[in-house]
């Protein structure tokens, strides 16, 4: 059997290991976050744009009928 010592630095160990792989997650999703509010920002700008440089099409029958 193993001492209590080496069973000790083992789950020490494995619990380093652990937190930081979570800060690591944490860090991605925190790029992730950044990334997708700056898409929804740049979303909301070019719907803005579109509709302020292209008025409504009106609903009128195109040329060829």
């Amino acid at each position: 059997m193993e001492s209590t010592e080496t069973r000790l630095v083992d789950l020490e160990l494995r619990f380093m290991k652990l937190e930081r792989f979570a800060h690591e997650l944490s860090d991605v999703v925190v790029a992730q976050r950044r990334q997708i509010e700056a898409l929804t920002a740049e979303t909301k700008r070019l719907r803005e744009r579109e509709l302020q440089e292209e008025p409504a099409a009106p609903n009128d029958r195109p040329p060829h009928y």
